[in-house]
């Protein structure tokens, strides 16, 4: 389904989809009854410090979007003109300084595998641009106690860039953890590249071969979904037992011509976090 919403009535719909989140597995795990001690792995560590402060007074134009439920189990969305051209174009410009070689994960070792990831990562100076994007990533999820947005990272994939299939929670615990994802579209000039879900199931209404590649070049199962400039997807990570939904295998597929560059939103969750409180 697909709605149209400006900023206010969007609020007011994201309240009707609440029982989407506060029902959803995600709010049953990790606002359950559990109580444990913060993890202090490494990993946990670095991902805290890179969480963003909202800002209270914080001043943002107006910018509506369209949503279509892709799936409620788990829950993804396909967001269109979740940025605007302006958006999109002043992140890419204040990237291209900083880009750098993408380096994978493994064992807790930070390295390069052009392998596993072939592309070039930029970590975004946090204007009132990139703060108000940050704020809208937080609203779009209900403002959700002790959940967090993550530094905003940029990503620039150009002929035969990508990155194998993998998941965005490899490190959790019911107290902390990568909870929610997006992958949004800054530029998409090119041809592949799409972000691939092999796990998931082609929809039958032929509406979402608008956004999903209905008939796919490549060999890869699953769903695909077209980079759109602007456009997001957005999926929640784990399930009510606190294990990863294998739904969110993920990869994206090489670009065969041209460029793509991409958003990373991730939204962090961290029990009983005063993040105001550790920025002092």
């Amino acid at each position: 389904m697909s709605f149209k919403a400006s900023s206010l009535i969007q609020y007011a719909f994201l309240g009707v989809l609440g029982y989407l989140f506060v029902g959803a597995p995600l709010f049953t795990t990790l606002f359950g009854e559990v109580d444990r001690e913060v993890s202090t792995h490494g990993e946990v560590l670095k991902n805290i410090e890179s969480l963003v402060v909202p800002e209270e007074n914080l001043t943002c134009p107006h910018h509506g979007y369209n949503i279509n439920i892709f799936s409620t189990e788990p829950l993804i969305i396909y967001i269109e003109s979740f940025l605007s051209d302006e958006e999109a174009a002043h992140l890419v410009k204040i990237s291209e300084p900083h880009f750098e070689p993408s380096t994978v994960w493994t064992g807790g070792e930070e390295r390069l595998d052009p392998s596993v990831r072939h592309s070039e990562k930029a970590r975004l100076e946090r204007d009132n641009t990139v703060k108000c994007i940050e704020e809208r990533a937080r609203v779009f999820q209900g403002w959700r106690p002790d959940v967090f947005i993550e530094r905003l990272w940029s990503q620039r994939y150009t002929q035969n860039g990508h990155y194998r299939h993998h998941y965005d929670w490899g490190t959790s615990s019911p107290s902390s953890g990568r909870v929610s994802s997006f992958m949004v579209y800054l530029e998409a000039n090119c041809t592949g590249g799409g972000t691939n879900f092999p796990r998931l199931t082609m929809p039958a209404h032929k509406k979402w071969c608008e956004f999903v590649e209905c008939s796919p070049k490549h060999d890869y199962d699953g769903v695909t979904f077209k980079p759109v400039k602007g456009n997001a997807v957005f999926w929640e990570n784990f399930r009510a037992d606190g294990t990863g939904y294998k739904q969110s295998w993920h990869a994206g597929l090489p670009v065969l011509s041209g460029r793509k560059i991409g958003l990373n939103i991730w939204s962090w969750y961290q029990k009983g976090y005063n993040l105001k409180l550790a920025a002092a």
